[in-house]
């Protein structure tokens, strides 16, 4: 018997959540507290399926809300929720997880994005590609990573602005989990070129490489910003600049610790900005720094709630296996937002 039978229990019919209340009771995870609609009865014994989605911080995160909606919707036992958890632990964390026998996938969201992939049984061409994975679809008792962080944030950002991409230079903030399929999606779309500023340049200069085939791409360090966005039509930031803890700082300067000279050096890098320019941000909290500054100095946004929206129906249909139409998934989850 392995560690995650003795420990969480298997998972037998009459308790389905046991394991999850173990992972939770030990410390292993949380359940998160600002998603919406994320609260999880671990006492629910008609529960058939239950979705996690894996975060290292909690915040808004909105696919839990949504998925839920439709589940009721529809009159389905299933239940989707956000869990806290450390992503060096990421191998017990999915071990426990698959010791519960209505686990049924899920999701992973920030620090775990780039990390999941190797406790999983298999990678989709979608993840393969970029090594980076947020939706995870059981099949049989095989795990295997999906991702559409890129496809939904280049939906959400054409369907706001049809046309802004194709010809654009676009400066990408960040070279996380995120900034991967991000990138991806976007140099495909046919721009002028994309180019990537991050504090540790070889890391940008990783997500150049794997895009290069696609379009013009760079990698640059945080003290070029200022100089790259001069001649910009597009700037996304994927860094966690404008989250908890770091909500008083935007992804325009380099990170100083320094609330004043952050606020300082933001100024003058987006003075530089050509006034037609876009600044799209992938954080879900409410106008983040980078955007309010943005939208102060007149520049057209672009939220992060906009790719959560239209990378959702996808993920949900890749997840659950229901052929549901997608303008009716879509205006369920618009609603869950609220």
């Amino acid at each position: 018997m392995g560690i995650f039978s003795t420990l969480f229990g298997g998972g037998s019919k009459a308790a389905p959540l046991a394991p999850i209340k173990a992972m939770i009771e030990s410390g292993l995870v949380s359940v998160a507290a600002q998603p919406r609609n994320n609260a999880l009865d671990l006492a629910d014994e008609k529960l058939e399926r239950l979705y996690v989605f894996l975060i290292d911080h909690d915040y808004p995160g909105g696919s839990a809300a949504m998925h839920n909606a439709v589940f009721a919707h529809y009159g389905l036992p299933y239940r989707s929720c956000f869990m806290i958890g450390d992503p060096a632990r990421v191998g017990e964390i999915v071990a426990g997880l698959r010791s519960c026998s209505i686990y049924s996938g899920g999701g992973a969201g920030s620090g775990f994005k780039d990390k999941i992939a190797p406790s999983l049984d298999g990678l989709a061409p979608s993840a393969e590609v970029i090594g980076s994975v947020n939706v995870i679809a059981r099949d049989g008792d095989r795990f295997v990573g999906h991702n559409t962080d890129g496809i939904g944030f280049v939906a959400g950002l054409l369907n706001e602005y049809p046309g802004c991409v194709a010809g654009q230079k676009i400066v990408i903030l960040g070279a996380g989990g995120t900034a991967l399929p991000i990138s991806y999606e976007l140099a495909k779309e046919k721009p002028r070129e994309v180019v990537i500023v991050n504090r540790t340049v070889a890391k940008a200069q990783t997500i150049a490489d794997l895009i290069a085939p696609l379009t013009t791409a760079r990698a640059v360090a945080e003290s070029a910003l200022g100089e790259e966005i001069a001649d910009a039509g597009l700037v996304v930031n994927t860094s966690n600049k404008g989250a908890q803890p770091n909500e008083k700082f935007s992804a325009f300067a380099a990170m100083t610790g320094n609330v004043e000279m952050d606020l300082a050096q933001s100024m003058a890098n987006l003075s530089r900005l050509p006034q037609a320019a876009i600044v799209a941000d992938i954080l879900l909290e409410d106008l983040p720094l980078t955007l309010k500054l943005a939208r102060n100095a007149g520049h057209r946004t672009h939220s992060g709630q906009h790719m959560n929206l239209f990378q959702a129906a996808p993920a949900f249909k890749i997840l659950t296996g229901l052929d549901k139409p997608d303008a009716t998934l879509l205006d369920i989850m618009r609603k869950a937002l609220g």
